[in-house]
């Protein structure tokens, strides 16, 4: 005897009335039928809407990530110059080593109409390394929460299309150990000096920088000498629910860090929006020139297709509340000139929202549905399953 409701009424080789098996045999069909509907709207469920968001307020242990601060050096032509003296070279090499040492839109047109060892040079890497300044050329004096330290100890070399720059907590450097706020250390700010024309861009830490990436300091981004400036923001967080993990990519929407897009060549460890712009723009370089910039940071192998960057999961969006960009005129003093440009970056005020993504309906609850639908419409359990096996093949054959 099964403990499934009417299957031994329905099934039974014992005599039993044909009404009562018709009975049990319309109950069980109407059974299926109940049962595969609402089996449909839980798959349903299960494949198109599997993560939703909500907003935690709980904002009194969380960690919040200080940005990434890049900064890159502006075109100089003294640098250029200069070197073109040092290694008494050819004054009309000047343009061109302008273009290729610094980022300029007009790179191509420059090389497309030079002579060779005239007004352009094949083997320039060297060159640009000369003309370029080192971390230390840059940068002189920071502060971390009003602590000092040697900028060139925690702003580290990265390539990037402007060539090579400087940046302050980033994670895609192996740093691990990311700087954050949260209400024990409070309001702590960046703040350093720069002695040179410089660029300053802030970011999320694990941000791939591009010139495709939107600058959120605008065109206040430039430090000419000498120039006091400071910017407040604030963060809006996207986390992700440990369901979520469970999850497709195509069912979250999104992909998570360790999650490797559908595009053959993808040279990152890990996943982030801005990487795959920047993956996309060295395409794009490459269908059209059979070649890339040279200051696309290693990217090879690249073949010829359209790609569609997809959301990722983890997102941390910084914006602008304050900005303030002051540039000294007048006499300078000494002192003020050796110190240079003076950047300070900051947060208004710790968040006390973010959104949380989780998932709605991950495997475990499927399971807990059809489980649910197999009990409510069948009293059927796990050991329901095994009875019916032995019902059907084992006893059936001792008949």
């Amino acid at each position: 005897m099964s403990n499934l409701h009417g299957i031994n009424n329905v099934f039974s080789i014992s005599h039993i009335n044909y009404f009562k098996r018709i009975f049990w045999a319309v109950v069980l069909i109407s059974s299926c039928l109940g049962a595969s509907i609402i089996l449909q709207s839980a798959l349903k469920l299960f494949s198109t809407g599997a993560a939703s968001y909500s907003v935690e307020t709980n904002y009194l242990d969380w960690n919040t990530p200080f940005p990434a601060v890049t900064v890159c050096e502006q075109s100089d032509n003294g640098r250029v110059k200069a070197f073109l003296n040092q290694y008494k070279l050819s004054p009309n090499l000047s343009s061109f080593y302008k273009a290729v040492a610094f980022w300029n839109l007009k790179y191509c047109r420059t090389c497309g109409s030079c002579t060779i060892n005239d007004t352009c040079v094949e083997n320039f890497e060297e060159g640009i390394q000369k003309i370029r300044h080192r971390c230390s050329e840059l940068l002189t004096d920071c502060w971390w929460g009003g602590r000092y330290f040697k900028c060139c100890d925690e702003f580290h070399p990265i390539e990037t299309e402007y060539g090579v720059c400087y940046v302050f907590n980033s994670a895609i450097l192996g740093n691990n150990s990311i700087l954050t706020v949260n209400r024990k250390v409070g309001l702590i700010d960046l703040v350093f000096t720069a002695i040179e024309l410089v660029t300053v861009r802030i970011h999320a830490p694990d941000d791939v920088l591009s010139a495709a990436f939107e600058n959120i300091l605008g065109d206040l981004a430039s430090l000419p000498l000498v120039t006091e400036f400071e910017a407040i923001l604030k963060v809006e967080q996207t986390v992700n629910d440990v369901s979520v993990s469970s999850l497709s990519g195509t069912m979250r929407g999104c992909l998570l860090k360790d999650d490797v897009p559908p595009y053959s060549g993808w040279p990152f460890n890990r996943y982030t929006y801005s990487g795959c712009l920047l993956f996309c723009r060295a395409l794009a370089q490459f269908n059209s020139c059979n070649c890339t910039h040279h200051f696309m940071a290693n990217i090879d192998e690249l073949l010829k297709y359209e790609c569609n960057c997809p959301m990722a999961c983890d997102e941390t969006i910084y914006k602008i509340v304050h900005l303030f960009h002051n540039r000294v005129s007048g006499n300078l003093s000494p002192e003020l000139m050796k110190r240079g440009s003076r950047a300070r970056v900051r947060f208004a005020q710790l968040p006390s929202l973010r959104v949380r993504r989780l998932a709605i309906r991950d495997t475990l609850g499927l399971v807990v549905d059809i489980g649910g639908v197999g009990g409510v419409f069948f009293g059927a359990s796990l050991l329901s399953i095994i009875e019916l096996i032995y019902l059907f093949c084992i006893r059936w054959n001792k008949y």
